[in-house]
């Protein structure tokens, strides 16, 4: 009877090892963050006092593999040490709909002083279950802003 209940035991911890077919064919979140950052434009904050502009620049990327829902997307640029702020109104920033494939991501991102100019930074971008929190897939990538 010892023998049966190991046997058991046993199998039942082989199955849970390595778990089920389709959890094993799942492939994860991935992000892919574009090489090149969009050329500086002049961007005006909402609520800023009426002529206040300064550069800005925008990052796209791909999520592939994104669970069906709603996530939210968190993104960052850094240059030369410095964070930016994302250059957007507000709304709707960082809701992303995936329907299970491919989505787009995207964000612009601005600096007031020092000013965002050519040259290299630091972007990354992750994406989160909406409801449970849960982080579903993170890059980093150093990008390059034209002139």
């Amino acid at each position: 009877m010892y023998k049966v209940s190991l046997a058991a035991l046993t199998a039942a911890a082989m199955v849970l090892v390595a778990g089920s077919p389709a959890a094993a064919t799942t492939t994860g979140t991935r992000i892919t963050i574009d090489r090149h950052a969009s050329e500086l434009y002049l961007f005006e904050p909402p609520g800023a006092e009426p002529g206040e502009a300064y550069p800005a620049t925008g990052v796209e990327a791909t999520a592939r593999n994104c669970p069906a829902g709603p996530h939210l997307m968190s993104a960052s640029l850094v240059q030369d040490g410095l964070p930016t702020l994302w250059a957007t109104s507000g709304r709707g920033a960082g809701e992303i709909q995936c329907d299970g494939g491919t989505v787009e991501l995207g964000m612009a991102f601005a600096r007031r002083d020092p000013v965002l100019h050519p040259g290299k930074a630091t972007v990354r971008f992750a994406l989160r279950d909406w409801y449970t929190g849960e982080q579903l897939a993170e890059r980093t990538r150093t990008v390059w802003i034209p002139c």
